[in-house]
């Protein structure tokens, strides 16, 4: 169990981490300084860099909290027993979607900083965010296999199916921050599930 100082700690990082995520959203990584951090998040300059070395380390910690939730809920909803792999679905659509919603600053980071943390840059800001998304890519399509095996999901390559679907998901997102929609992302969570299944090949199961 982590001591007290260690929990008091983990508080003071994590306050700092929300405060710089909506300053990182509006104003982007270049304009962000340590110092309106330290601003807003009520603490001297001096007390920022006793957690985080630089900006640098202070952004990748954001893309590697971000990325490493959305692989969390893949896991835990996709791997939900005694419940249909449609079902399951359905649930990891309606989660993630909850997760762009709620998250919605730290999301807006990655378009707004597409080319600083793209899934193609195995190194600085993209390396965290392209692990965990490379191992959700991996369990979604372990999770498309299992269901061509039970005669769920049509025949295809599983692995470029799973990229799909995450794409379909995250076009929801996209979509939403490039038009400035004020709609809930949740309220598409129907349309989004018909969209993956229809790709998979499972419409005709949700009839």
């Amino acid at each position: 169990m982590p001591s007290r100082k260690e929990r008091e700690r983990e508080f003071h990082r994590r306050f700092i981490l929300e405060r710089a995520v909506s300053l990182f959203a509006e104003h982007g990584f270049e304009a962000t300084t340590m110092d309106m951090i330290a601003e807003a998040a009520e603490v001297s300059k001096g007390t920022v860099y006793n957690y985080f070395s630089n900006k640098q380390e202070l952004f990748r910690t954001l893309i590697e909290w971000g990325s490493g939730r959305a692989r969390e809920i893949g896991v835990e909803t996709l791997s939900t027993p005694d419940t249909t792999r449609v079902e399951r679905l359905r649930m990891f659509v309606q989660l993630f979607l909850e997760f762009f919603e709620t998250g919605r600053d730290i999301h807006q980071i990655l378009v707004r900083e597409g080319d600083r943390t793209s899934i193609s840059m195995k190194d600085t800001f993209g390396g965290p965010l392209r692990n965990n998304w490379m191992q959700l890519i991996d369990f979604i399509s372990g999770f498309i296999t299992e269901g061509q095996e039970e005669g769920v999901f049509r025949k295809m390559n599983a692995h470029k199916a799973a990229f799909l679907v995450l794409d379909i998901i995250t076009a929801e997102f996209r979509y939403s921050v490039m038009t400035d929609s004020s709609e809930p992302l949740t309220e598409n969570v129907a349309e989004t599930t018909s969209l993956i299944l229809e790709l998979l090949g499972a419409q005709e199961i949700t009839k």
